[in-house]
């Protein structure tokens, strides 16, 4: 067994249900394995770039590509890469009020009327404010009352925000973001591969059964049968893909090497769910005992 090296490594600051940032330890290893030490890592859903943020402030790879077909995310991604000091100060001037929450909302809700910085700040504003972080149609944490027993600023630590903030701004040259569509972006990155190029594509897409819950765009079984005919396609590129554990996917991906998987969440109680870690053949997976993680562990091989 190894242990665990995630201490130090950046945590991102956007909360997400389910977030693969206890994942980047199983990356490194992944990485190793297959001898891409030093290159790209390319995450076309990347949402809170948890396991991004893990592998580049661990050294493994050069550079990372984040994408996601939200703008609001985007928009996020990009106001802190570009414009990091001021999100830092707008971190520390905003309130953690109802008032406040419904002015983000309201920018949130109407993102054609605002700045990218505006959209953005509104996104991580909600998405650390609302319940499960999640963004459309949630509501505050200890709601509009603010009777519950944990209230609105209960995820809003600014100075633990203010520090991670911090720390991605140091990468900004490492870091690309983008706002397309999943397998336009694969194409842009895999195109553009050269010869000797590393690369490591990490596909997390909105899950077939819990569905888009934070989300805006929606993700259909068409749109899942036509990422898994490109991944499938691609013969020589390395990529692992996570999903829930539903019979269309396992379908859709009956070839590839297949585990179940402990992850210790859920959006409404803190049971464990079994979810499907997907690879093709041609990649190496590291073995269960060389990764050791306390929320979260590879269960079994399936066949099927």
């Amino acid at each position: 067994m190894v242990s665990n090296p995630q201490k130090g490594m950046i945590r991102s600051p956007l909360r997400y249900p389910g977030g693969k940032g206890a994942f980047a330890t199983f990356f490194i290893e992944l990485i190793k394995k297959n001898r891409l030490e030093g290159g790209k890592y390319v995450e076309p859903f990347a949402g809170g770039a948890g396991v991004a943020l893990g592998l580049l402030s661990s050294g493994v790879v050069s550079e990372v590509i984040i994408n996601d077909a939200d703008y609001h995310i985007y928009s996020f991604w990009k106001s802190v890469l570009n414009d990091t000091e001021r999100f830092i100060e707008e971190i520390k001037r905003v309130e953690v009020t109802i008032n406040q929450w419904r002015k983000q909302k309201k920018i949130y809700e109407a993102p054609n009327s605002y700045t990218i910085f505006e959209v953005g700040f509104s996104t991580f504003y909600l998405n650390r404010c609302n319940r499960s972080g999640i963004l459309a149609g949630a509501g505050p944490i200890g709601g509009y009352g603010q009777q519950g027993k944990w209230r609105l600023n209960a995820r809003f630590n600014k100075n633990n925000l203010i520090t991670r903030i911090f720390q991605i701004g140091k990468y900004k040259d490492k870091i690309v973001t983008e706002n397309m569509d999943a397998i336009d972006c694969l194409s842009k990155y895999i195109n553009e591969k050269s010869g000797g190029e590393n690369m490591l594509v990490y596909v997390d897409p909105p899950y077939v059964s819990a569905g888009n819950r934070l989300y805006l765009n929606t993700y259909l079984n068409a749109d899942h049968r036509q990422l898994a005919n490109y991944l499938l396609n691609q013969r020589d590129l390395i990529w692992v893909a996570t999903y829930d554990n539903n019979i269309l996917i396992r379908e859709l991906y009956g070839l590839c090497q297949k585990w179940l998987f402990g992850l210790g969440y859920s959006l409404q109680s803190k049971q464990r769910g079994k979810e499907l870690l997907i690879a093709p053949k041609h990649v190496e997976l590291p073995n269960k005992n060389e990764v050791v993680s306390k929320r979260w562990n590879l269960i079994e091989k399936i066949t099927s």
